[in-house]
């Protein structure tokens, strides 16, 4: 089987994680990263043995000071891949389309949608990915609302939505970010009830948004209010069966000694996940309740990960290697080590 090209540009938060999903794949291969950083962190790939270029040639001495390889610089970089993923910072992929010419190219949450054929979730719209070149994978918290929302949807009908986030101040490296002693309210709605909308048009003018964001780095938290269009007949326990068999998305009992967000990312240490990441949702079934046909919840979304397998999934919509949402997940999750049962990856 031929393995569709990647490049990945942008070796930070998102980058890096892009990168080895993308090695993992067995229909892809990782033709390198793309940066200007020649620092200690770029060491992780020369460790993982991935060849490494020069995004911008005024840099290339800083590499070569640094004693890293390069494979190349940018011009050589973009003629080898068939789908580069942009995970620059905000505003940067913009700047970087030129340099394509024309490839299909992957973003990430905070760009803007209008300048895209399609923002992207797996579970909400992959259809619409299909063949489009340039596709923005919704942010974190989207990616998460997304999916939790599409499979209320398919199942029940949703008429309205309310989603109340606690933000964390900043990713845990970001040791410039605040705030230190307080919380920050959004004046106004946030921006993921209208951004679920980009993924989820059906939800226009059904869902409303507020956030704040605290002192801490592990996640993000959200608190959800659900009204459904058909009441489940078994109340919460339909629910919870329902996630159990959707792909990422995890319902476990705070008592299990879970009962916060130190203990489960302590947990997914011991399970000894690369990064402790946590890509999938994860639901404390203590919260889950429905009551007059509102159905509520809390769930736990870890920022740094979760958009990981979509980014995948998009790759695969937009070269039209696998026209099935669900079996596209399947060979992600299965590479990555988080498949469930192959049976919730069934129509």
């Amino acid at each position: 089987m031929k393995k569709v090209r990647v490049g990945v540009v942008g070796y930070g938060v998102i980058g890096k994680r892009v990168a080895d999903a993308v090695h993992a794949q067995p229909d892809m291969e990782l033709v390198g990263i793309a940066d200007i950083i020649s620092d200690a962190r770029m060491e992780i790939a020369v460790k993982r043995g991935y060849d490494i270029y020069c995004w911008d040639p005024a840099f290339k001495d800083s590499f070569e000071k640094a004693g890293i390889k390069l494979a190349g610089l940018d011009a050589d970089f973009v003629k080898l891949i068939d789908i580069v993923v942009d995970c620059t910072p905000k505003g940067l992929p913009a700047r970087n389309m030129a340099k394509y010419k024309g490839i299909p190219m992957i973003t990430q949450g905070g760009e803007s949608h209008s300048a895209h054929d399609a923002s992207f979730s797996t579970f909400a719209n992959y259809e619409e990915a299909m063949g489009k070149n340039k596709v923005r994978v919704v942010s974190c918290n989207t990616t998460g609302l997304a999916r939790i929302l599409s499979s209320l949807d398919r199942a029940y009908g949703i008429e309205s939505a309310f989603v109340s986030l606690v933000r964390r101040a900043g990713d845990p490296l970001r040791t410039n970010r605040g705030p230190i002693n307080g919380v920050v309210p959004v004046l106004g709605v946030s921006h993921h009830g209208p951004d679920v909308t980009t993924v989820m048009p059906q939800l226009k003018g059904k869902i409303y948004s507020l956030a704040v964001a605290a002192s801490f780095t592990l996640s993000h938290v959200h608190m959800l209010q659900v009204k459904l269009k058909n009441v489940p007949a078994n109340g919460k326990e339909d629910v919870i069966e329902l996630w159990n068999k959707t792909p990422r998305i995890i319902t476990r009992k705070g008592r299990e000694g879970l009962f916060d967000t130190a203990q489960l990312v302590e947990y997914y240490r011991d399970l000894g996940r690369l990064r402790y990441d946590r890509p999938e949702n994860f639901i404390w079934e203590e919260t889950i309740d429905i009551n007059d046909g509102n159905l509520y919840f809390i769930m736990d979304v870890h920022m740094e990960s979760i958009p990981i397998p979509e980014n995948i999934d998009a790759i695969r919509a937009m070269l039209e290697m696998e026209p099935d949402y669900l079996k596209s997940a399947f060979i992600t999750d299965t590479a990555l080590e988080m498949a469930k049962e192959e049976s919730c990856y069934n129509n």
